[in-house]
C-alpha cells in the first residue's frame, strides 16, 4: 500500500476512537440531564425532564465525526482504486474497507435519527414548548438527515471509479480505455436523477418523522387513522419519486458500464424501503381495521348489546375510525403498483419514419 491508500485505512479508524471519546462524553453529560424521574430517600420523584440535551448533540457530532472521516477515507481509495484499476490488491482492499466504513457511518445516523424520533414519544408526560421541540427533537434529526444524505451522494453520485466499469474493462482488456472514456455518469442530467434516487426516500421519510411529531403534539399527544394516513402519504411518494428518479439514471446510462452501478444501488434501495413500507402499513391497516371494528363494542357503553352495537354504526365512525384504515391499504396498492411499473418501465419505441413515395 502507498501513503494515500494506507491513510484511506487509517482515517475511519481514527474516526472511530475520536467517535468513541465522543460518545462516553455525551453518556457523561447525560448522567447530569434530568429524564423525569429522580429515585430519591422518599421515593420515585418526578421531575420534568430537559427538552433540550446536550448529550443528544453529543452523540450526533460523535457519529457525524466518524461519518465524514469514513466518507474523506473513501473519497481517497476511490482515487486510488480507480488510477489503479483492478491490478493493486491494496487499493482494492481500503477502498472496500473505506466503503464498510461509509455504511456504518450511514447506518448509525439512521438509528440516531429513528432513537430521537421514538424517544420524542415517552418524555414522561412533562410539556414541551415549540422552542424546545424543535431543538431537542427536530433539529437533530434534520442534521442527521443532512449528513446522511451527503455522505451517501459523495460515495455514490460524486465518486469518481465506478467499480462496474472497473470490472468490464478488466475482463474485456480495455482497461485504459475505460478510464479515458468520458464517464456518462458524469453529465449533470444524470447526476442530478440519481442525487434524487437516493436522496428522495431519505428526505421525505425525515420530513414525515417530524411531520408526525408536529400532529402528536397538536392532538394531545395522539395520531388519528387520517394522521397516519397523511404521513404514509408523504413516505410513499418519496419512495415512488425515488423509484423513477432511479430509473431514469439507469436508462441515461445504459450506454456506459460507468455509473450504472450507482443507479441500480439507488433502485435497490427504493425498492428494499417499499418493501418495509408495504409490509408495515399493511400490518398497520389490518390492526387497525381490527381495532376500529372493535370500537363498536365499547365506544359508549360498558355493557353492549347488539342495539348498542348498531348505534356506533354510524357516519362518524365510518369516516373517522374506519375508513382510513382501508385507505392505508389502498395507500400501499397504489405505492407498490408504481414502484414495480417504474422499475420495470420500457422506453416507448419511436415511430417509424414515412418514406415518401416520390422519392
Amino acid at each position: 500500500m502507498n501513503k494515500k491508500t494506507r491513510g484511506a485505512v487509517l482515517l475511519p479508524l481514527i474516526g472511530l476512537n475520536l467517535g468513541w471519546f465522543v460518545f462516553m462524553a455525551a453518556a457523561f453529560v447525560g448522567l447530569f440531564e434530568p429524564d423525569g424521574y429522580y429515585s430519591g430517600p422518599m421515593g420515585d420523584v418526578y421531575n420534568s425532564g430537559a427538552e433540550v440535551r446536550a448529550s443528544t448533540y453529543l452523540f450526533l457530532a460523535g457519529i457525524a465525526l466518524f461519518s465524514v472521516l469514513a466518507s474523506i477515507a473513501h473519497r481517497r481509495a476511490d482515487h486510488e482504486y480507480h488510477d489503479s484499476g483492478a491490478k493493486d490488491a491494496g487499493a482494492r482492499a481500503a477502498f472496500a474497507f473505506a466503503t464498510v466504513a461509509v455504511i456504518v457511518g450511514l447506518v448509525s445516523g439512521a438509528i440516531f435519527a429513528i432513537s430521537v424520533f421514538m424517544g420524542s414519544f415517552s418524555n414522561n408526560g412533562g410539556t414541551t414548548t415549540p422552542l424546545g421541540r424543535f431543538l431537542g427533537v427536530y433539529l437533530p434529526i434534520l442534521l442527521a438527515t443532512v449528513l446522511v444524505v451527503l455522505v451517501l451522494l459523495r460515495a455514490t453520485v460524486f465518486r469518481k471509479s465506478s467499480p462496474a466499469a472497473t470490472r468490464a474493462a478488466a475482463v474485456g482488456g480495455h482497461m485504459q480505455a475505460a478510464h479515458d472514456a468520458p464517464a456518462a455518469s458524469a453529465e449533470p442530467e444524470v447526476k442530478k436523477a440519481l442525487a434524487l434516487g437516493l436522496s428522495l426516500p431519505i428526505i421525505t421519510t425525515a420530513f414525515a418523522m417530524i411531520l408526525g411529531l408536529m400532529f402528536w403534539d397538536l392532538q394531545n399527544r395522539e395520531l388519528s387513522s387520517w394522521t397516519w394516513v397523511i404521513i404514509q402519504s408523504v413516505i410513499a411518494f418519496g419512495i415512488i419519486a425515488g423509484t423513477r428518479y432511479s430509473m431514469k439514471a439507469i436508462r441515461s446510462v445504459s450506454g456506459s458500464h460507468s455509473g450504472v452501478s450507482g443507479a441500480v444501488g439507488a433502485m435497490n434501495l427504493n425498492f428494499v424501503l417499499s418493501i418495509i413500507f408495504g409490509s408495515i402499513v399493511t400490518f398497520m391497516s389490518f390492526v387497525m381495521g381490527f381495532g376500529a371494528i372493535d370500537q363498536l363494542k365499547w365506544r359508549s357503553v360498558i355493557t353492549p348489546t347488539p342495539k348498542t352495537i348498531m348505534n356506533n354504526f354510524d357516519a362518524n365512525w365510518v369516516f373517522v375510525d374506519f375508513a382510513p384504515t382501508y385507505v392505508l391499504l389502498l395507500l400501499v396498492s397504489v405505492a407498490v403498483f408504481f414502484t414495480l411499473v417504474s422499475r420495470h418501465a420500457t422506453k416507448k419505441a419511436a415511430a417509424p419514419e414515412t418514406v415518401d413515395a416520390a422519392a
